[in-house]
């Protein structure tokens, strides 16, 4: 499923990038790397899950959501602020 994967790809990336710019000349190279593949590689798909499928724990779409409401994630926009 090439298209499920460069969709995430594009919003992993989006997610590490917001913080590329807080950072910009005030860390080195090898450290932002690092802290975009922790985040990419972990962070980033482990928030994912938990709002966006249909059986993560965050989500409004289950029966029986967090909370009694759980997260409904317009368009995306929100995990990935959240998670950059």
């Amino acid at each position: 499923d090439y298209i499920g994967f460069f969709f995430q790809f594009a919003f992993a990336a989006t997610a590490a990038t917001i913080v590329a710019g807080t950072v910009a000349e005030r860390c080195k190279m090898q450290a932002y790397l690092c802290y975009s593949l922790f985040l990419t590689g972990f962070v980033y798909p482990v928030i994912v899950h938990a709002i966006w499928s249909g059986n993560g724990f965050l989500t409004a779409f289950r029966d029986d959501p967090f909370r009694g409401v759980g997260v409904i994630d317009f368009a995306g926009s929100g995990v990935v602020h959240m998670t950059g």
